[in-house]
């Protein structure tokens, strides 16, 4: 993870944080502009799938790197006034990882944060998001970062299962043989669960 500060233009310092801290750079900027500085970073080690991570979910992985950040540069969580996350895969129950990664962490909840995906350059467009939220003048200090996990990947039932377990408190209502009505049709493909895709949905090109 890194950070940016603003330059002595700026009244305020800008922190950015990444998980991928060798892609963050300092933009400089023109005469009468503002500059975005990297102030500092901090990640969490990387690991084999499955192992010592493996009890944890994505926004656990980005909470400890945002309150390493936070502890390693003494930066105040009230004076952040902004942060963005990027992630591929998500947990449906952490939709927006940015927001409950920043609460878990301690960042106060009145601070705007949001998740943003594009592939594998999720948590390079986060940084670029803060920089130019820097440069536009909308905010001092902007913390960015990612996190991606495949020790806990979200592994759906099929689409045919789906259907007929949101079909079945109706079908309750018709008694037992109403529910195992929803079984008729059902192929053994059906029952196999579906884990995440590593490609694009419309076009079936593969992430490298």
């Amino acid at each position: 993870m890194q950070s940016f500060r603003a330059s002595q233009t700026v009244r305020r310092a800008t922190a950015h944080i990444s998980a991928h801290p060798t892609v963050a750079r300092a933009l400089s900027s023109t005469s009468g502009r503002r500059n975005v500085v990297v102030v500092d970073g901090c990640r969490i080690p990387f690991t084999m799938g499955g192992s010592v991570y493996g009890q944890y979910l994505a926004v656990d992985l980005a909470r400890f790197a945002l309150k390493g950040l936070l502890t390693k540069t003494a930066l105040d969580p009230k004076l952040i006034d902004y942060l963005y996350y990027g992630t591929v895969i998500q947990e449906t129950r952490t939709s927006n990882i940015a927001r409950e990664a920043a609460m878990g962490a301690g960042i106060p909840v009145t601070v705007p944060s949001h998740t943003i995906s594009m592939a594998c350059i999720s948590s390079n467009q986060a940084i670029t998001s803060g920089a130019e939220k820097i440069l536009s003048g909308q905010a001092d200090i902007v913390v960015a970062g990612g996190v991606e996990t495949f020790s806990d990947v979200p592994i759906r039932f099929s689409r045919p299962i789906r259907q007929r377990m949101l079909a079945l408190p109706k079908a309750m209502k018709k008694g037992p043989m109403g529910a195992l009505g929803l079984l008729k049709g059902l192929s053994f493909k059906d029952i196999t669960p579906e884990a995440p895709a590593i490609a694009n949905y419309t076009t079936g090109e593969v992430f490298p």
